[in-house]
């Protein structure tokens, strides 16, 4: 049988100890440890993690040695698949925040999509904001995951701030809130 985690070991060591005597309880174990037995059965069916300042010492009690107890003290800091996701998620959210912050290319390619002489053109956006092509690319695709821009069928590219009066720190505010909203679904 492989363990990947303390509480499995822990279930583990219940099971061979009611194989020695079929009596032995889960209040047993959890004295014999000195927690809770609600704490330590909700371990078991594994609907709760063990607390990491608990494993040292439940280990020492139990014979593990030291070796296999870091190891599982390690495990129980890897998150679980869906905190990693969010996590994941929440680094990207963080990264476009900064972006926005932090480029200037977002906010020239809104105030120029605004004007009647705009051109649906990487090249001619990149000239009139003085970035390059590259910059111009990323902040569009930014913009469009944000939903603050959008491109018709017909190629126009569309404002959506709904703001009819948007300055450059009104923007900033928006996308930054946009960025949040996103983040936190």
């Amino acid at each position: 049988m492989q363990v990947s985690s303390f509480g499995e070991r822990l279930l583990r060591e219940f099971e061979t100890r009611r194989c020695k005597n079929p009596r032995y309880s889960l209040r047993a174990l959890a004295a014999f440890l000195e927690t809770d037995h609600s704490t330590l059965s909700q371990i078991l069916r594994g609907s709760r993690r063990v607390p990491v300042s608990r494993i040292r010492g439940w280990a020492r009690k139990l014979g593990i040695d030291q070796e296999e107890t870091t190891v599982y003290i390690a495990a129980e800091h890897e998150p679980d698949t869906r905190t990693a996701e969010r996590q994941r998620q929440m680094r990207q959210w963080t990264a476009e925040a900064l972006a926005i912050a932090n480029q200037p290319a977002h906010w020239g390619i809104l105030r120029l999509c605004r004007a009647p002489e705009f051109r649906s053109d990487s090249r001619w956006i990149a000239q009139q904001i003085g970035v390059d092509i590259d910059q111009v690319n990323l902040a569009f695709s930014r913009l469009l995951r944000l939903r603050l821009l959008e491109v018709r069928a017909s190629g126009e590219w569309k404002d959506l701030t709904g703001m009819p009066h948007l300055t450059e720190r009104k923007f900033r505010t928006l996308a930054l809130a946009r960025a949040r909203e996103l983040a936190a679904k």
